[in-house]
């Protein structure tokens, strides 16, 4: 029976004592000593040898001594003791005296020593327990970086190939326009010395074709460069880098709905970064029709010089994007409407948030997604929700990320907040949630993980218009101050 001896462990049947072996009290509710404990947790996991019950613990000091037990152990040792010394007196032997005071002195300042050892080996094992899961937290954010890193490497190397090829060209087109530019300075010096009909004739006729070879190199140099998808491409590259190397990052949003699409006049000057839906036009390229007249060739000093072109070190840097367009009142005609969210990249949820407004992860992007619906219209706690990127009905937006997330969001509701209801755990928790009226008393939401710092206005008119889902993220990105 399990009370015949309650002094011992009823896994390695010793006695209990205050040194190695002192019981302690699993939650539940069985007894066993501190080695057997300490021998039976695996993987952070013990099983109860008695009713198999799971708890999670990495040490044995986690659970409470039973010092019940100790002092019903205590109990039964003096019983033990006074039987013995009452054995002893009988058979005529004192038990006191079979060690001098001396000795039994010197046992117990050893026992003491030890006792004291014990507990201070066990406090350190607390202290290694602690920060092995501390090291363990470390080892995967460093593999959570390398895995954007990774992604971005990636970028990286598409940026250089266009960057190579665009250098390639540029290249061979100065090349072409030096030996053009040559060509029409002989054929100046060439009409500067004609003397007879015949040979202003056919000096005439060679100036017209050396004529059209430079209109048609200008023409070319005009549809080519600068080539918009390789500065985008170096530019995104470089706003990923500049967001992961700060803790705090402004992103925007642009949404559109019918009655407020960006009209042409409101598409971005030529000194600001050409997103994706702005990119020229093949209709929009200089015609034939257009190009300079013979008359009117620029001279060879007005040509677009080497130096003139977008060389690589002159790419937009981090830190040097556009500032962000002026804004329309939501529901005008002309320009998208922007919203600008400052965010964290110290959380899971943030870095992850950047990522998908930037498309840096597998193309993923929240580009041309639409909001979903309206929670809660027009009560304490009114939000529009919206981040489905895969299917764009509500039933997508896998994580990007690693599903481990030990950071504790906020919690309280206000206006303006950005969350996810879903968290990284959830097959949709890229989608997301933007309030709109506070949310006062005991009631929270959690997953709140950055906040609308401009362009509130926007969002509540898209709550607003007649038919959420007609709300279109038609823009996204890192905002960098120039």
């Amino acid at each position: 029976m399990d009370n015949d001896k309650p002094e011992e462990c009823k896994v390695c049947f010793n006695n209990y004592d205050e040194e190695l072996r002192r019981p302690r009290t699993l939650p539940c509710g069985h007894t066993f000593c501190s080695q057997c404990i300490e021998d039976t947790i695996k993987n952070a996991q013990l099983t109860c040898p008695s009713c198999r019950a799971e708890h999670s613990a990495t040490d044995a000091t986690q659970f409470p001594i039973s010092y019940t037990m100790e002092a019903v152990i205590k109990k039964l040792r003096s019983i033990q003791v006074t039987s013995v010394g009452t054995m002893s007196t009988k058979c005529g032997q004192d038990p006191t005296r079979s060690i001098s005071k001396k000795l039994q002195s010197l046992v117990q300042e050893h026992k003491n020593s030890i006792s004291n050892l014990i507990r201070e080996c066990e406090e350190a094992l607390s202290q290694l327990s602690k920060y092995q899961g501390q090291v363990r937290d470390w080892k995967t954010q460093h593999h959570q970086l390398q895995d954007r890193l990774y992604d971005l490497l990636e970028q990286n190397k598409a940026a250089i190939e266009l960057l190579e090829q665009e250098d390639t060209s540029v290249l061979t087109m100065t090349t072409e326009g030096e030996a053009g530019k040559k060509q029409l300075q002989i054929m100046l010096e060439n009409l500067n010395t004609v003397n007879t009909a015949q040979e202003v004739f056919t000096t005439t006729v060679e100036a017209d074709h050396y004529n059209v070879e430079v209109e048609d190199w200008i023409q070319k140099c005009q549809e080519l460069f600068p080539d918009v998808n390789t500065v985008y491409t170096s530019v995104k590259v470089s706003e990923v880098l500049e967001a992961l190397d700060h803790s705090s990052t402004l992103v925007f949003l642009d949404l559109a709905w019918p009655g407020s699409l960006p009209q042409p006049g409101s598409l971005p000057q030529p000194g600001s970064l050409p997103q994706p839906g702005s990119l020229p036009q093949p209709g929009s390229l200089p015609q034939p029709g257009s190009l300079p007249q013979p008359g009117s060739l620029p001279q060879p000093g007005s040509l677009p010089q080497p130096g003139s072109l977008p060389q690589p070190g002159s790419l937009p840097q981090p830190g040097s994007l556009t500032q962000p367009r002026s804004l329309p009142q939501p529901g005008s005609l002309a320009g998208s409407n922007r919203l600008h969210i400052q965010l964290s990249c110290n959380t899971t949820l943030g870095r992850q948030f950047v990522l998908l407004c930037t498309g840096q992860h597998s193309g993923s992007s929240y580009l041309n997604t639409k909001l979903l619906k309206v929670g809660y219209m027009g009560e304490p706690g009114e939000c529009v929700i919206g981040g489905d990127y895969q299917y764009n009905n509500g039933e997508g937006g896998a994580a990007l990320l690693s599903h481990q997330d030990d950071h504790q969001y906020q919690k309280s509701v206000s206006a303006g907040d950005v969350g996810s209801w879903r968290l990284l755990e959830s097959h949709r928790s890229a989608q997301f949630y933007i309030t709109t009226r506070d949310l006062p008393g005991r009631y929270q939401w959690s997953g709140i993980f950055s906040k609308v710092v401009k362009g509130m206005d926007v969002v509540r008119a898209a709550v607003n218009h007649s038919d959420i889902t007609e709300v279109t993220v038609v823009d996204c990105g890192v905002v960098l101050t120039l």
